[in-house]
Formats: C-alpha cells, sequence, structure tokens
C-alpha cells in the first residue's frame, strides 16, 4: 500500500465533508454522482444499506426537519491501489431530536473511475468513546 499524496487527501476530505453537507444530502441526483453504482454503507447501528437505499433517504432528511449536525476531525488516508483510497477518521454526530453527540470512527473507500471521477464505494461508521471537538465546544 502506498502513501496518499496530500493533494488527494484534501481532495478526498473535501468530498467527505460535501456527503454532510445540507445542499447535497438534500439532493438526489447530486448524491448519485458521488456515489459509485456499487455503494455500500454499514451504518453505525450495523444496517447494510446500497446506494438505493440512500437517494431514498438522505433527501427525505431536512424535509422532515431531521437535519443533523455533524463535525468530522483526523482524517488520514492511503492508497490501496492506483485507483483505490481509504479514508479514516472521527465524526460526532447530534441529532436535532435529543441532542445528544454521538462517536464515531468513519473509514470509507473511494475509487476512481473511468470517467476520472472519484465516488464512494464504501462507508462504515463503528460507535467509538467520546473525543474532544476541535475548534468547539460540546
Amino acid at each position: 500500500m502506498n502513501k496518499i499524496k496530500a493533494q488527494l487527501l484534501e481532495q478526498l476530505v473535501e468530498c467527505e465533508r460535501a456527503l454532510m453537507r445540507d445542499d447535497v444530502r438534500s439532493d438526489a441526483a447530486r448524491l448519485s454522482a458521488m456515489l459509485d453504482n456499487d455503494f455500500i454503507e454499514v451504518s453505525v447501528d450495523g444496517r447494510r444499506l446500497d446506494k438505493e437505499n440512500v437517494l431514498e433517504r438522505l433527501p427525505r432528511e431536512r424535509s422532515k426537519g431531521r437535519k443533523p449536525i455533524f463535525h468530522n476531525q483526523d482524517f488520514t488516508g492511503r492508497m490501496l491501489s492506483d485507483d483505490v483510497a481509504q479514508i479514516s477518521y472521527n465524526a460526532a454526530l447530534k441529532r436535532i431530536k435529543g441532542g445528544q453527540w454521538h462517536f464515531s470512527m468513519r473509514m470509507s473507500i473511494w475509487r476512481l473511475n473511468d470517467d476520472e471521477q472519484w465516488r464512494l464505494v464504501y462507508h462504515q461508521g463503528s460507535p467509538c468513546e467520546p473525543f474532544a471537538i476541535k475548534g468547539q465546544e460540546r
């Protein structure tokens, strides 16, 4: 496995953060463009989701008033092959209902497709111990 180039890591971090923004999460077309057709997610609660599930669920979150607050930090990355990159980071999520932070370690695998676009192929969140949120008080 090769070390990821700083420029690519920065690009993929921006992609990860875009997937947390309301304007992207509420737009099925934008989500679809970022997710690979083979996309699989294993959610924090252990559910297996595919691209179709995500495209159906995420745009409705905002319309139902369930707009969560996300924070992510401590990104690292590595190349699994010339066209596959793995990104890991810590994430904190606060749902409007309940108001408590939920902490997880996240891992994503991005693949460079034939059209020269990086698309998310795999994402998993695993619960972890609370951590200090950088630049923000909890």
